[in-house]
């Protein structure tokens, strides 16, 4: 059996395949849900405080269309992570729980 690389409040990630790492959809992990994707981009725990100009412009909106095409592609919403020994802000773990809920009351696909 594989094991995860990242659970959180429960929830086993898994490496997302190729695919779907990086562009298009800038999913590092994804978890399976009802028969549906929660995907996490993995930032390192310095994304917060480095030079955000980095991270804007087109980097920025092609990561949050890719985002958007991963919701229309495989039902669940991408959350941007950034674990701390392993653990994420309980803040994302409350959001990444809610979609869960969500998703386990849609029909399954």
């Amino acid at each position: 059996m594989i094991k995860p690389a990242l659970t959180i409040g429960g929830i086993p990630f898994y490496d997302a395949p190729s695919e779907v790492e990086g562009s298009p959809y800038w999913v590092d992990l994804w978890a399976d849900i009802n028969g549906y994707k929660i995907g996490l981009q993995v930032k390192p725990s310095t994304y917060k405080s480095a030079n955000l100009s980095i991270y804007m412009g087109k980097a920025r909106s092609s990561e949050e269309a890719g985002h958007k095409a991963f919701l229309r592609d495989f039902g669940g919403k991408v959350f941007i992570v950034m674990p701390v020994n392993g653990e994420v802000s309980k803040d994302i773990e409350k959001k990444i729980l809610a979609e869960r809920d969500l998703l386990l009351q849609m029909r399954p696909k």
